[in-house]
């Protein structure tokens, strides 16, 4: 189900939320409209836009959808895009983004997980993709002492143990379960299989190697049963796909379709076959005419990684 209307618009005033980092105290400034409880109950999908109304410092956008308003519990996914539509917004989003709900505004916001004010351009555009409660394929992972080492953590669920071929979609989440994360972890994620003490667990990565803190959280999804409509695919950079920043997408859902909303997640291995990891934070866009296809690219122009390289994905046509 696609949610293309968002709430009605409220206007910014002054502060009352503080995000505590090891650096800093940045206050994020409260939305004065305290929105009825989210009035779609079942999952679905949308495009936001960052706009000088709706951004914060350019450090968060808040959303006002009637999927997300009112639900601390709701599980997101987002994904910057470059030119929904076929349009050319054409703003890209290089730093990692996490999701933040404002409790005090009960609103949802995207934030850049960098923690750094005004690089969340007005104009930046995002697919979201709203769950509205966990199950055993959509859940929130959190980083313990227990189960981090090094860049990563593993996920210990049914659902991911033991299946090197699923696809999960990942999006860091800073208030996991209404609760603030001990410190910021601005870093784009990946998914790497083959950890944990039976080498059979899905471990959620720090693409450029730093050390992942302890108390990180991140939605995930499993596969597309749950995301009411999609199709989750594997997406393989190879040397005929990739050019540049960029690596094409060809399948029956994008090709020649500009409306199509697409999430992607890093995949460093997936059935066990190796690619080579990409740090940089990448998005999705669209290719027009006379070309007409979807791509996964480096927001900040850098090449691919030498193929193959790989990319989970989740389609809707729409």
């Amino acid at each position: 189900m696609r949610i293309g209307k968002p709430a009605s618009r409220v206007s910014p005033k002054r502060c009352g939320l503080a995000l505590l980092t090891s650096v800093t105290t940045i206050s994020l400034c409260l939305l004065g409209v305290q929105p009825a409880a989210a009035a779609v109950t079942v999952t679905s999908h949308f495009i936001w836009t960052a706009t000088s109304s709706n951004t914060l410092s350019g450090l968060v956008t808040v959303i006002n959808n009637a999927a997300t308003n009112g639900n601390p519990n709701a599980i997101l996914f987002v994904t910057p895009v470059y030119d929904s539509g076929g349009v050319c917004g054409c703003v890209t989003m290089t730093d990692p983004i996490a999701v933040y709900y404002l409790g005090g505004d009960q609103m949802w916001g995207i934030m850049d997980s960098v923690i750094s004010p005004s690089n969340i351009p007005a104009g930046s555009e995002f697919n979201v993709l709203v769950v509205q409660k966990p199950s055993s394929s959509v859940f929130i992972a959190t980083a313990t002492a227990s189960n981090t080492s090094g860049n990563g953590f593993t996920v210990s669920k049914k659902s991911t143990v033991g299946k090197p071929g699923a696809l999960l979609q990942v999006t860091q989440n800073y208030t996991p379960d209404g609760h603030e994360v001990p410190s910021v972890n601005g870093h784009a994620p990946g998914v790497v299989y083959g950890l944990g003490a039976g080498a059979n667990q899905w471990d959620i990565q720090n693409l450029d190697n730093a050390t992942m803190p302890v108390g990180a959280a991140y939605n995930v999804m499993v596969g597309s049963g749950a995301s009411n409509g999609g199709k989750a695919t594997l997406l393989s950079g190879t040397s005929s796909n990739t050019v540049g920043p960029l690596i094409k997408i060809s399948n029956n859902e994008t090709n020649g379709n500009p409306n199509a909303v697409v999430f992607e997640t890093q995949n460093a291995d997936p059935n066990l076959n190796f690619g080579f990891g990409d740090p940089n934070q990448t998005g999705v866009g669209y290719a027009t005419s006379p070309d007409d296809f979807e791509y996964v690219f480096n927001e900040d122009g850098n090449s691919m990684p030498t193929p193959p390289t790989y990319f989970n994905l989740l389609v809707f046509p729409s």
